[in-house]
């Protein structure tokens, strides 16, 4: 499958944070398809429904051979109280469609799950089909029974639906390289969606994880590249890392990194967004952004000249991991 090299990450259109405007959606999927981004990332999760539902009406001109798009699986929409029709507010999804969240990675929820997800997308295929979020971080105590549900009767209705040609190829999704590297024992993915854990600022799956999905020729999609903001913001006083403030140490290392940008004049988003492309196992990154202007923006950051002898410095500073590619 051939995927761009610059994917959009479709949570905002959910109204992740605040609300966005359809018509604000509407030009940032115009324009990311102008420019050469032909992959389009997005979840039940997001905004309830909504982000699906809104990409579906955004992407319904666009000639659908041309673009790759990925949704996941693992929580199923239930109306809310029929009484009360008022939007939800929930997860940092702001007025969200009425509908509540069901954890169900089980065969029966997977199917429902998609058969729900194409009719809201407006298409009969999907490309790319994650679980999401199978981690100890987000299912807590609930971890080892959906894990179990997710790697049995859920990877079989993953691989029903790939031979059925419903979905061309599967995956998982969440912020854990651990669990990924646990599915081995029990699935063969073609693809991961890794969130934040392979970044300028975090390398930690590079010594074990990325040399096996190599061996497996299991593809990584990296997505969080600014680490919940903080390589984007900089060590600013309310910076976020990991969905969380970020700690003084945390800080202090961007500061760094920050400092080696300004003596080479490279601007650190450029820096953000190309560090990952240089790793072989890395097929895309997905970058979310609210204006269409801040997409462009991206991508001329992108394309941005960048001297080697920078990412060399970081290598001598300690800045990234020995092993990190940097060409």
């Amino acid at each position: 499958m051939k995927i761009s090299e610059i994917g959009l990450g479709c949570s905002g259109f959910g109204n992740l944070y605040s609300e966005i405007d359809i018509s604000e959606t509407k030009e940032i999927i115009n324009t990311a398809y102008n420019n050469g981004i032909k992959y389009f990332d997005t979840a039940p999760h997001y905004g309830a429904g909504l982000s699906e539902r809104r990409l579906g009406v955004d992407i319904s001109d666009l000639p659908r051979e041309d673009i790759v798009i990925s949704t996941k699986v693992g929580r199923l929409l239930k109306p809310n109280d029929p009484k009360n029709l008022s939007p939800i507010t929930a997860d940092g999804f702001v007025n969200a469609a009425p509908f509540n969240r069901v954890l169900d990675y089980t065969y029966d929820g997977i199917m429902r799950s998609v058969e729900d997800s194409l009719q809201r997308l407006g298409t009969n295929k999907i490309n790319i089909l994650n679980i999401h979020d199978v981690g100890k971080e987000t299912l807590g105590n609930e971890y080892n029974q959906h894990f179990k549900d997710a790697m049995s009767s859920g990877f079989k209705a993953l691989g029903e639906l790939k031979s059925a040609g419903v979905v061309d190829a599967i995956g998982l999704g969440c912020n854990e390289w651990e669990i990924m590297e646990e599915t081995f024992k029990y699935a063969d993915f073609d693809v991961f969606m890794l969130a934040g854990r392979y970044t300028l600022l975090e390398q930690s799956p590079i010594e074990r994880f990325f040399p096996e999905c190599l061996k497996r020729n299991i593809s990584i999609i990296d997505v969080g590249i600014f680490n919940s903001g903080i390589m984007a913001t900089g060590p600013t006083e309310n910076a976020m890392y990991n969905y969380a403030p970020a700690s003084d140490e945390i800080k202090n290392k961007v500061a760094k990194i920050y400092k080696i940008c300004d003596a080479f004049g490279v601007n650190p988003i450029a820096a953000a967004i190309q560090f990952p492309h240089f790793h072989p196992v890395v097929c895309s990154t997905a970058i979310g952004v609210r204006k269409a202007k801040n997409l462009k923006a991206d991508l001329e950051l992108f394309n941005a000249k960048i001297p080697h002898e920078f990412w060399v410095e970081l290598l001598e500073q300690d800045l990234i991991h020995p092993l990190s590619p940097i060409k």
